[in-house]
This record gives structure tokens, sequence and C-alpha cells, in this order.
């Protein structure tokens, strides 16, 4: 397999792979709003969650089969700097998986943000994700915490 890494754009076909791609990554979500958000990132509207998105493309297959999303927060904890890149979103389809591809879309998101100026990276995972946390590990990555998020409804009849 030989892959590209490269920014989404708004020709072609890239709001459907990315959609869909991003679908698996979020499958609980409502494939239409994650396509209907690419589309509006596509066309230049401002999304909170994204300042950049890059897609791993299969030059054999001609599709894409992976990638990753950035985002510019205010702070993230464990992180000495502000405001800081936060990857939002990073998937790789599962047969392209162990060759590479995640890494390399890492490091674009990476470079994208040293080319910005900024001198530290933050992401997050869920705590039981072991795959993802041992990808994010292989990319040069350091768990700072761990955190697990409590809520109480304040509604008698909501549970």
């Amino acid at each position: 397999m030989t892959v590209t890494i490269r920014p989404v754009e708004g020709g072609g076909g890239d709001a459907r792979a990315w959609g869909a791609l991003r679908h698996a990554l979020w499958p609980h979500a409502a494939a239409p709003e994650l396509l209907a958000e690419a589309r509006a990132f596509l066309a230049g509207e401002e999304i909170a969650t994204l300042a950049a998105a890059f897609l791993a493309e299969d030059r054999t297959e001609r599709r894409a089969v992976g990638f990753v999303e950035v985002s510019i927060r205010p702070f993230a904890d464990g992180c000495q700097s502000r405001p800081i890149p936060h990857v939002e979103g990073w998937y790789v389809e599962p047969a392209a998986r162990q060759r590479g591809v995640g890494r390399a879309l890492m490091a674009c998101a990476e470079e994208w943000a040293r080319a910005l100026g900024f001198s530290e990276m933050a992401s997050d995972t869920e705590v039981e994700n072991e795959a993802a946390l041992a990808a994010h590990a292989r990319c040069g990555y350091v768990e700072t915490e761990r955190l697990v998020k409590l809520r109480k409804p304040l509604n008698r009849t909501a549970s």
C-alpha cells in the first residue's frame, strides 16, 4: 500500500470520503451531520472544533483510508503552552492499520502545527481504548493524566 497524506480539499469526493471515515470513528453520531460539518469546513465555514484536516489516500486504490482532524484549543490539561493544537479525531481503516498510516497522519498534523509556531500538541482518547493509547505512544505522545467525568442530573425525574 502506497499512501499519500494531504489536506482535505473542497473539490472531488473528499467530503464524502472524509464524512464516511468520520462516521466510522464516531458511529453513534449521525452520518448526515458529520458529512454536513465536513462540507461546511471545506466551504470555508469556521468550525470551532476543526482548524485543519488531513486525509490518508491509498494511491493504488485511489481512495481515502484514514484522516486526522486538529483544532486549536485555548488550553489542554498536561500541556504548558496556550493555545494548543489538539487532535480531535484520528482514524485509519482496519485494513490499513499497522502500516505507518496513522503515524504519517499524525506527523503531517504535527508539521502543520509546527509551521504555525506551536511547540507542543495535545490529544486524548477514552481511558479503556488501549489500541489508541498504544498508537499515540508509538507516535511519541506521553500520557499526562487520566480522567473519569461524572454527571448528576438535578431534575428529580431524570436518571
